[in-house]
């Protein structure tokens, strides 16, 4: 891989034991704050269609985001839809949709943040363009969602079954696509930025590299941007080339940039990967075997909302 090489092994296992074990619990409470604000605003977003408990959906995020860790082509996004709809009875074409429109709210603030943080970095000409095209899929994507809440027949008619679940999806996204839930949901979804931030700057201070939170921010836009497109489970090998590539435009040379990647996968993703396991096991999800629990989502759908 090519992240660990030409690493000077001494120097990073130096720079790992003196971490400083303060600011890394820190970021650990700090990344626990950014997922409970994320289930928060999850909740905000179906709050047209239900009103859930908080801790239901923090219960299901966790069990997403674990199986994103474990399982390529991040399938948690499913899973987590899977686990929420199951506890609360919604239909499961509705959470579904909420994700997808949470995903288009996220996708168009990173690209915004992405452009903002081009202005002050040198970025490659090709993640430039890779964001361009980016843009102009969620462009692609925004005007297909409006084609779809458009066209799609009102309750009255009479359709197949799997016409009637995307007719639940559109009573849904009707529902939760008022501009009060919009824009409440699009300002916490740039105020992430900054609760997901905290954590990473956490660590820097933990690793002691001097950098600003701004810098940190710019360093997880970039990560993001790079691990947009779902790949091995976890992002594995791409996320740490990612950070010693993003590090690196702020002269952070590889051996501590590589240390630091190892940083947060101690710090933030082993973490994950333990309470992500025992919610799982409270929820009975079956991550190993994904086809037979997809095919008991299609009982999940009930005849309205």
């Amino acid at each position: 891989m090519w992240v660990f090489s030409g690493i000077h092994w001494p120097e990073l296992w130096r720079e790992l034991r003196h971490a400083d074990v303060r600011w890394i619990l820190l970021a650990v409470m700090f990344q626990f704050a950014s997922d409970v604000f994320h289930a928060w605003r999850w909740n905000l977003l179906l709050r047209p269609v239900a009103r859930l408990r908080l801790w239901g959906t923090v219960r299901a995020l966790y069990s997403g985001m674990f199986a994103n860790e474990v399982l390529p082509l991040r399938p948690g996004e499913l899973i987590r839809g899977y686990v929420l709809a199951a506890a609360s009875k919604i239909p499961f074409s509705v959470v579904v949709s909420s994700i997808a429109l949470e995903r288009l709210l996220d996708s168009s603030s990173l690209a915004a943040a992405f452009f903002i943080t081009m202005l002050f970095l040198p970025l490659p000409g090709y993640l430039i363009a890779g964001v361009r095209v980016m843009a102009g899929i969620l462009a692609v994507a925004a005007f297909l969602l409006m084609l779809f809440l458009w066209r799609m027949p009102d309750r009255g008619a009479r359709l197949p079954r799997f016409l009637e679940r995307l007719r639940h999806a559109n009573e849904g996204i009707r529902r939760m696509a008022n501009v009060r839930t919009l824009v409440f949901c699009s300002a916490a979804s740039l105020a992430s930025w900054g609760m997901q931030a905290l954590p990473y700057s956490a660590l820097s201070k933990s690793y002691h590299l001097g950098l600003s939170i701004g810098a940190m921010m710019a360093v997880l836009i970039l990560m993001r941007t790079a691990t947009l497109v779902p790949t091995a489970p976890g992002n594995a090998g791409l996320l740490q080339m990612a950070c010693v590539l993003s590090l690196g435009f702020f002269a952070i040379d590889k051996t501590r940039a590589t240390g630091f990647s190892a940083l947060i996968f101690l710090a933030l993703t082993l973490p994950l990967l333990v309470g992500g396991a025992i919610l799982v096991a409270v929820t009975g999800v079956r991550i190993h075997t994904p086809r037979r629990d997809a095919a008991e989502l299609a009982t999940l759908d009930s005849p309205g909302i």
